[in-house]
């Protein structure tokens, strides 16, 4: 199964020590990036916004899978699970899910810069609005 995933247009990101937390989407749905950026090549743990919910250390019968999960976390990114790491990567993601919650839905769209027209908008010969005529960028098209 394929993944798509454009970093480049990623919408926030933030550097915590060795880990960069990246907000973007993975296959239209937002998704926080973990990214080990000290050792090229290692790698990265994603937290998708439909699980996001199982991170939430505020619900009582949550904690000990938080604790659980951010052991795991710790393992793919190739950290030692120490009590101290599990807590640095579980703070992360608990820190950082308001913000994939309120990201936009969808990655903003691109246009072509040059322009095709432009379209008025007039009420009893007055223009009350308008805007230019852009066609969308495709990204690769195979086949």
């Amino acid at each position: 199964m394929s993944a798509s995933i454009d970093l480049r247009k990623a919408h926030l990101s933030r550097v915590h020590g060795d880990i960069t937390a990246v907000l973007s989407w993975l296959n239209d749905e937002r998704a926080l990036f973990l990214i080990p950026h000290l050792r090229a090549g290692a790698p990265w743990f994603v937290v998708l916004e439909s699980s996001a919910f199982s991170w939430d250390d505020s619900i009582p019968s949550n904690v000990s899978n938080v604790a659980r999960k951010a052991m795991k976390a710790c393992e793919v990114l190739g950290i030692e699970s120490t009590p101290t790491n599990c807590r640095r990567i579980a703070g992360l993601i608990i820190d950082t899910l308001p913000d994939l919650i309120t990201m936009p839905s969808a990655q903003p769209k691109e246009f072509h810069k040059a322009s095709y027209g432009s379209l008025v908008l007039r009420a009893d010969g007055q223009q009350i609005g308008g805007e230019e005529i852009k066609l969308e960028k495709q990204g690769a098209v195979y086949g």
